[in-house]
């Protein structure tokens, strides 16, 4: 009786529709994101005020809560700089970009990886607007290649 009291209230419960579940923002989706950013390069440093393989901006990295390498200070002078030029923090910079902002940009009904590079691209505010032409054509390239192996 108790377990369905429980889930009668799960199902009554009046959720927000801001909570996004980011299943999908997967490997295959972050690599496409990048690729499509700067060709995915370890070399990308900082440079008119992006920086690494996502290209990511300082206001990007404030939005998404100053995401930094474990133990660092997001005070530190240098820490947005030295999280956004490693791949695996600047995904989390990302995640909680997304965790932030995600939603349907591209009003198809779902919340997929077109979604997450739209929000990438264009921010949170203004995510609707259409991908830039030679991102778009890099991003859309490499999401074909991965579904034709299997990929995600």
């Amino acid at each position: 009786m108790k377990l369905l009291t429980l889930l009668a209230l799960l199902v009554a419960a009046p959720w927000s529709t801001e909570a996004i579940f980011l299943s999908n923002l997967n490997d295959t989706c972050f690599r496409c994101i990048c690729e499509a950013s700067t060709g995915c390069s370890n070399r990308m440093q900082c440079g008119q005020g992006y920086c690494g393989p996502f290209s990511i901006s300082r206001a990007y990295w404030i939005d998404s809560g100053k995401v930094v390498q474990p133990q660092d200070d997001p005070n530190r002078f240098g820490a947005y700089e030295e999280c956004a030029n490693q791949y695996d923090c600047s995904t989390n910079i990302i995640t909680q970009y997304m965790e932030k902002y995600g939603k349907d940009c591209n009003n198809d009904g779902r919340v997929d990886c077109v979604d997450y590079a739209m929000l990438h691209i264009n921010g949170g505010p203004t995510c609707h607007l259409a991908l830039n032409a030679d991102f778009a054509r890099k991003f859309a390239t490499c999401l074909r290649s991965n579904q034709r192996r299997g990929r995600d």
